[in-house]
């Protein structure tokens, strides 16, 4: 049994023995009893790739809660040891905003549907322990994988199947939000202003802007390659550098609107675990809130239809996927005690798309030519020496996409968003 001090210490200054005794406490529903650990052991949580600003472990704990032998199974994040990647990153930030969430926004939302007789309608892995001071933040979640949730690859596209319930998880979500606010405004106000944004700011156009330019080129050479002389290519070519960002950082801006929600924010593939439970049916639970702001549902509706599936499914099914979301939302606000006419009709949800749907697209620029990453070629974050931070271009160095495929993946993005009047 594995007693070893240093991998506590590699997680965190903060992350002791103590901290283990309290989640175990709080796993087994035993807390301020007597607990007692008796070995812990780490492993990789995550591939090379598919965490960026945070540090990633699997943690087995074993120990004895009142004499009875237990064991816990944890993925914890914690805040990168390089303190250059660190600040490249602004890990700080992002574990600021995902601490917020899981400490002021869950427990308040689990009250309320609690309160409501509908705990089904939040899909997210138990938080059972964190700590932020800007130096040792740490998340620990349970480790649902043992219950046979699996991730969704970031390489595949989702299929019809997947893509439908993991709209239909995020249509609760933002049920819960439409509802609670509908229900407790004053309230909703004061715990949607702790959470800030991370990603799609004015202020955080020059952190992005090199990086922003990648995204660009590889865009413009996907559609020359692919969809040469097209509406497509000449309307994505008419945005003068900087635009696009703009778009989406305005859209971040609007925490104040009726219908803005708290969002997941960063709702790609690698996002979402999922479970079969049955034939046809599906459990899906939701993933790493770093991003989570308040804002429209469709910022988070774009970016996963846009970042994980394919030109044929969208072509097929796009209208469908609306129509799924929205029933689930109208379903879901209305077991909540709200009127979902009022709060987000049909036609309200419509203009949104309309108006605001490209943000999908923006984001996706960056998000398809990661997802074609191989876990060979994704970056080494740690190969960031010192303690200083760099240009997080200088990291995240992409080239152009070499598979007619790939190409084709990324630019039919810009093609069916030109078709649809969204840019």
């Amino acid at each position: 049994m594995s007693r070893n001090m240093d991998l506590l210490n590699s997680v965190s200054d903060s992350f002791t023995e103590k901290t283990l005794e309290d989640i175990l406490a709080k796993a087994t529903k035993d807390e301020g009893q007597d607990v007692r650990i008796l070995s812990w052991d780490f492993g990789e949580a995550s591939a090379k790739g598919d965490s960026y600003l945070s540090t990633v472990s699997r943690i087995l704990v074993k120990g004895e809660v009142n004499g009875k032998p237990t064991e816990v199974k944890l993925v914890v994040k914690s805040l990168p040891k390089n303190l250059g990647r660190r600040k490249t990153f602004r890990s700080a930030d992002f574990f600021y905003n995902e601490i917020t969430f899981y400490e002021e926004v869950i427990p308040t939302f689990e009250k309320f549907i609690k309160s409501k007789g509908q705990p089904q309608l939040l899909n997210i892995p138990r938080c059972l322990a964190s700590l932020i001071d800007g130096e040792n933040d740490f998340i620990v979640l349970e480790d649902v994988t043992p219950l046979g949730f699996k991730p969704v690859t970031r390489q595949n596209s989702l299929d019809f199947a997947q893509c439908c319930f993991i709209l239909e998880a995020m249509a609760r979500f933002h049920a819960v939000s439409l509802a609670f606010k509908d229900q407790n405004k004053q309230e909703f106000e004061i715990m949607k202003s702790k959470i800030k944004e991370t990603y799609f700011a004015d202020e955080l156009w020059e952190w992005y802007k090199r990086f922003h330019g990648y995204s660009i080129r590889i865009t413009k050479d996907a559609l020359e390659k692919e969809y040469p002389g097209s509406e497509a290519e000449q309307k994505f070519n008419s945005y003068n550098f900087g635009d696009l960002y703009s778009k989406s950082a305005e859209f971040c801006k609007r925490t104040d609107y009726p219908t803005s929600v708290i969002n997941q924010g960063d709702s790609w593939a690698p996002n979402f675990l999922v479970q079969e439970i049955a034939p046809n049916e599906m459990q899906v639970l939701m993933l790493d809130f770093q991003l989570a702001r308040c804002v429209s549902p469709v910022l988070d509706i774009a970016f996963l239809i846009y970042s994980c599936t394919d030109k044929q499914l969208r072509d097929k099914h796009f209208d469908e996927f609306l129509e799924i979301y929205h029933k689930e939302v109208s379903k879901s606000i209305e077991l909540l005690g709200s009127n979902p006419q009022k709060l987000y009709s049909w036609t309200m949800f419509q203009n949104e798309v309309k108006e605001q749907f490209i943000h999908g697209m923006i984001f996706a620029l960056e998000a398809i030519p990661f997802s074609m990453l191989s876990e060979e070629d994704s970056f080494d974050l740690d190969v960031i020496e010192g303690e200083n931070k760099i240009d997080i271009a200088d990291v995240w160095k992409v080239e152009n996409i070499k598979t007619p495929e790939g190409r084709q993946r990324l630019a039919d993005v810009i093609v069916h968003a030109e078709q649809r009047g969204f840019i």
